[in-house]
């Protein structure tokens, strides 16, 4: 970066534009690295644009993804890339759709209408922005969740809110002011929690249950753990189902909750926590959450898997810090009670042999109107210990087996309309949507079978506006 460009500030958003709370900040350098990115098309002179201005809008997401960035960057260690390489392609406006979206080439963002008859463009804001720069993050620490199935699926939704939450407490400015609004109790309803409200307004007014009612999602949420098999594949968004983005609030709430936990735990003054506290406990929840996820098994039941091992590495943190996330995760339900009891105890137990990571399901294709089985690639990592989630009873939800896991994953797939099946699937059998979907999935015809490939995953609900 030159000095003239130095002493330039660029304008932006703190969190999102529906706010509208418009800071000033240094001009971002993309091409730091670790972690750098390359805007696509012509790059505007960094200036101080108008609200409004393809300057604003570029500058805007440019800041925040570096924000992003460079919180992610020390945490992730020895990473130091992106699945695509050092540096990250941003695509600012591909096109008109209510959506976002990560595809391992690239970050690409849309334009659309917004609830008030103004274009809405997503990649202005800041929590769109990294939420798809989470996706990457979690891909290039995790990448054999990018073929998980429904809990891998929607825990990459919940990381990706969360890493736009993290991302956000970098800024001074935003601390303080959550901390004031909130009256130092993180856990309450802000425009820190409420997500995308710009995309989720814009949304509302197509689809009117398809988001939360100020937002796209808000973290300070009551939903607790189910088995997603036994949930519907769509809903409201007043309720869950086993759709990522609507099962990922289990999740994002209950790590949100967690840090509000660790703040009071960790605070001198838990009745007045700082924003320095509240900036030291975001850079220990990224940490635990990084090596959670490093060490956690790709297995069905992954979000208990995560959370015991956020459990066991939160203890070289705080000593305080064990008994606020197993109080979270018992009473979301990720974790049983008998698993939060005892994971010292199952934690000692030896660790299983080396096993392939990976393993290729045959479904049966005539359940999907394909003439050879359906070949789906599902993370096969061997439990390192018995982990269970619980049931409304307190009674532990046993794991599903990958094959169960993968029918239900697949079926969901084919009923929300998200499957490019490439022709594949015979006429008599085809399913036309209403309304067009974004294709998360597609087929391709192999010599053993007809294989299902993750194409990207986006930011939410998608209204591919026509």
């Amino acid at each position: 970066m030159s000095e003239a460009s130095a002493r330039i500030s660029v304008n932006g958003w703190e969190d999102d534009p529906e706010p509208a709370v418009r800071i000033s900040q240094p001009v971002p350098d993309l091409a730091h690295r670790p972690l750098a990115f390359a805007f696509s098309g012509p790059n505007p002179q960094p200036d101080a644009y108008a609200q409004g201005t393809a300057g604003f809008r570029f500058w805007a997401a440019a800041s925040a993804l570096r924000r992003g960035a460079d919180f992610w960057a020390p945490l992730i260690n020895p990473v130091n890339h992106w699945q695509p390489g050092d540096t990250l392609r941003v695509i600012l406006d591909k096109g008109e759709d209510l959506n976002a979206f990560y595809d391992r080439n690239a970050l690409n963002f849309f334009h659309g209408p917004g609830a008030n008859g103004e274009l809405v463009f997503s990649g202005e804001s800041p929590d769109v922005a990294c939420h798809e720069m989470g996706h990457a993050i979690l891909d290039s620490i995790k990448p054999e969740l990018w073929d998980g199935l429904q809990e891998a699926a929607a825990f990459h939704e919940g990381f990706a809110d969360v890493s736009a939450i993290l991302s956000a407490l970098q800024l001074p400015s935003l601390r303080a002011a959550i901390l004031t609004d909130t009256g130092g109790h993180l856990y309450r309803s802000s425009r820190l929690s409420r997500l995308a409200e710009q995309l989720g307004s814009a949304i509302r007014a197509q689809e009117p249950d398809a988001v939360d009612p100020d937002c796209l999602r808000n973290v300070v949420n009551s939903f607790t753990y189910q088995d997603p098999v036994e949930l519907p594949h769509s809903a409201p968004a007043s309720q869950v189902s086993s759709e990522p983005h609507s099962f990922s609030r289990i999740v994002s709430g209950a790590i949100f909750e967690a840090l509000a936990g660790i703040l009071l735990a960790s605070s001198p003054n838990p009745n007045a926590p700082t924003a320095d506290d509240l900036a030291r406990v975001s850079v220990e929840m990224g940490h635990i959450l990084v090596q959670a996820i490093v060490a956690a098994p790709a297995a069905p039941n992954f979000y208990a898997q995560v959370a015991s091992q956020m459990v066991r590495v939160s203890e070289t943190t705080n000593a305080n810090y064990p008994s606020v996330l197993r109080g979270v995760f018992v009473r979301r339900g990720i974790l049983s009670l008998d698993a939060a009891s005892n994971l010292q105890a199952l934690a000692a137990l030896p660790a299983p042999a080396a096993a392939p990571t990976q393993s290729l399901l045959a479904l049966p294709g005539a359940r999907y109107g394909l003439a050879l089985p359906l070949l789906v690639q599902a993370p096969a990592q061997p439990h390192h210990f018995a982990i269970t989630s619980g049931a409304p009873s307190g009674n532990p939800i046993q794991p599903r087996n990958a094959t169960e896991a993968a029918r239900a994953f697949v079926d969901d797939l084919f009923r929300n309309g998200h499957i490019d099946d490439q022709g594949l699937v015979a006429p008599t059998a085809r399913l036309t949507h209403s309304r067009r979907r974004l294709r998360t999935h597609r087929l391709k015809a192999e010599a053993a079978g007809i294989r299902l490939e993750r194409l990207l995953f986006d930011c939410g609900i998608c209204q591919c506006c026509r």
